[in-house]
């Protein structure tokens, strides 16, 4: 497969379809997402599911789509995604992070056991141009052991998980969605400074509500998580409830609009009234 996404993103530049190429590079047995502008360097190009290509920058806290769009604003560029980074780019355009005129969709689907592995339910993007279509993941375990289980021992199996946290942030530093200037989940009175686990656990509700109709359910939160939280399967169950409550699924359709309109801008709640 990748030598077909090479000779494809090599034929994109050569005819001028595209400037440059954005994807994943191994150079010294290590990976990273580069901006390929020679077709020579493109033999570096490699594809891999461990590495996410739509993700925001900290400190600037800016997609990285978007600091590049910035960078090169002539600079047409052609983007290697799978089916979870697509989802990503429709979110992003639909609030202006990104403009989808100066990008072109390179899709490759995942395999089989790349789909089970992140538990994804389509792996594959939209417009796919190299690989096959494969099934998604319908019927979560994760998900499903979890509904079996009575409201009381939901919220003791919560409890015990959100209990582990060290708010290292790694779960909003990864996700595509996450893209604020200015973070409330940093500020003291929406999390106390100081206080492990993150008392409630406020972190997690106000993250996950912030994002509910918007997560793309692609997992990079709970490949990042140092102590196991199963993130993924809070994704999910949002996903469920906003499909049911508003027929939306994010990340499908960039001209359809959000159901909701979520911010923290508005005056903050102090604790105690």
């Amino acid at each position: 497969m990748i030598g077909k996404i090479r000779e494809l993103a090599k034929r994109w530049i050569a005819e001028g379809k595209t400037d440059a190429i954005f994807g994943l590079k191994e150079e010294n047995g290590h990976v990273a997402p580069n901006l390929f502008i020679k077709k020579s360097e493109l033999e570096r190009l490699v594809i891999s599911p461990n590495y996410s290509l739509c993700y925001t920058l900290r400190p600037k806290n800016s997609n990285i789509f978007s600091l590049l769009e910035r960078k090169y604003p002539n600079l047409k560029i052609g983007v290697v995604v799978r089916g979870c980074n697509e989802r990503a780019l429709f979110e992003l355009a639909k609030r202006d992070q990104v403009d989808l005129e100066r990008i072109e969709i390179l899709g490759i689907a995942c395999t089989k056991e790349e789909a089970l592995e992140c538990r994804c339910p389509k792996p594959y993007p939209q417009n796919l141009l190299v690989g096959e279509r494969v099934e998604g993941v319908t019927n979560d375990d994760n998900v499903e052991a979890l509904l079996k289980k009575t409201l009381p021992e939901r919220l003791a199996f919560w409890n015990h998980e959100f209990s582990k946290c060290i708010k290292c942030y790694g779960c909003r530093n990864v996700c595509p969605m996450c893209f604020c200037q200015d973070c409330r989940m940093e500020k003291e009175q929406w999390v106390k400074t100081g206080v492990l686990p993150p008392e409630d656990p406020i972190f997690h509700f106000i993250r996950f509500y912030h994002i509910s109709e918007r997560c793309i359910e692609c997992g990079e939160c709970e490949k990042a998580c140092p102590v196991d939280i199963p993130l993924l399967t809070i994704s999910k169950l949002l996903r469920r409830d906003i499909k049911e409550l508003f027929d939306y699924e994010a990340g499908l359709d960039v001209k359809q609009e959000s159901p909701l309109l979520t911010t923290l801008d508005e005056t903050l709640i102090k604790r105690g009234e």
